[in-house]
């Protein structure tokens, strides 16, 4: 199957050509996309480091004068420290809010990641497809320039018509045109995937790969699915961090110094939840936890489906591809027939024309199963999670 893809894939390899894995490896480390949503991990962390730490203290400094009526004045002081105390519950309850926060970001770096590759794969399987063709191009334009040599040599031997012998030179020039047209659209496909890969310079690619299925179908651990189960994590635990209506208490300690004594003072400050109680944050916050479960059941049941039709997809192509090659051979073995007939005797040009553009159109069928196939594959992958981190 695809002898020519092969033989082409040879010479790549000779000529030092970079394979898929190497060139995919090299885009996902050089991405600014990826670099930039790895950094947002960096800063939900620092952000989480903010949401956990202490409040400053305060110090309060305060001079006092007395002068009585009757008598010398005198001067006094008062000092004042006082630090918030963060409740212990609450404490916890920041922690995990800043360590759900950073497995949010983190799988939706997975997910971009994720989505990267696939979009990455599916533009490398274009470029494939593109590379394939022109060198079906190729094949057509070497079948046809033998009928239009037969047809030139039929003629000199007054065996066919000037006529027919133009049919034969059309369909070759034709056929000069098509590969033109090949040869532009796999350019054009090869500086799609550098730009997408982030690729500033020409390099020689390899464009032979099979892309399989990595894992178990059943196993779905969508990257998609994974943001919604953070989010879900993210929304419960900040509901539960605003069900406790304080969070600080102030300790506090104060000296003072009069003419007459010296007073101290130690006490606590406690703050009153009677028109701030965050009841509206809370009921928001769950009601966010409600929205991302009714999210997760939907994505669960997409992901399913989208799974038995791309098995059933899959199962087609097979099927397309087997009929396909079997009618191709029958194909071969026919044209050979008619070139060979068509050297010593007098077989319809038309004919010859006729079983030639089969062939070349059952080589391009099995070309775009064979790009779908592996595109299935890269689709499988991304939805059932082989492609997180």
């Amino acid at each position: 199957m695809f002898k020519y893809i092969l033989i082409s894939g040879f010479i790549c390899t000779f000529l030092g050509a970079e394979s898929f894995d190497i060139f995919l490896q090299k885009a996902i480390q050089n991405s600014p996309y990826l670099e930039s949503s790895a950094l947002a991990v960096q800063q939900t962390k620092e952000e989480g480091d903010i949401l956990t730490r202490y409040e400053n203290p305060t110090l309060e400094l305060e001079y006092s004068s007395f002068k009585p009526d009757i008598g010398s004045s005198d001067e006094g002081y008062r000092v004042n420290y006082s630090q918030p105390i963060r409740l212990w519950n609450v404490a916890d309850d920041k922690r995990a809010v800043a360590s759900s926060n950073i497995k949010s970001a983190n799988a939706s770096l997975a997910q971009k990641r994720a989505i990267f590759i696939r979009d990455m794969s599916i533009s490398y399987t274009l470029y494939s497809q593109a590379k394939m063709l022109l060198g079906l191009g190729d094949e057509e334009l070497q079948i046809a320039k033998k009928i239009y040599d037969i047809s030139v040599a039929r003629l000199q031997s007054g065996t066919i018509s000037k006529g027919v012998k133009l049919q034969a030179q059309v369909d070759f020039e034709m056929s000069e045109n098509s590969k033109d047209f090949l040869s532009l659209n796999s350019m054009q496909s090869y500086y799609s995937l550098l730009k997408f890969a982030g690729v500033n310079e020409e390099i020689e690619l390899d464009s032979v790969y099979d892309f399989t299925i990595s894992a178990d179908v059943q196993n779905i651990n969508n990257p998609e699915l994974e943001v919604f189960k953070a989010q879900q994590n993210q929304a419960f635990r900040e509901a539960k961090l605003n069900s406790n209506s304080v969070e600080w208490i102030n300790l506090f300690t104060e000296l003072e110094n009069e003419p007459e004594q010296d007073i101290v003072r130690v006490g606590l400050n406690f703050p009153l939840a009677i028109f701030n109680d965050k009841s509206q944050e809370k009921r928001v916050a769950t009601l966010q936890v409600s929205r991302t479960e009714l999210l997760i059941k939907n994505e669960n049941s997409r992901l399913n489906i989208e799974l038995k039709k791309l098995q059933k997809e899959r199962q087609s192509l097979f099927r397309l591809s087997e009929n396909s090659e079997k009618i191709l051979s029958t194909q071969l073995e026919l044209l050979k027939m008619y070139e060979d007939g068509y050297e010593i005797s007098n077989i319809n040009l038309l004919q010859l024309q006729d079983i030639k553009n089969r062939v070349i159109e059952t080589k391009r069928t099995l070309i775009q199963i064979h790009t779908a196939l592996n595109q299935n594959a890269i689709y499988t992958n991304y939805t059932q999670g082989s492609y997180n981190e």
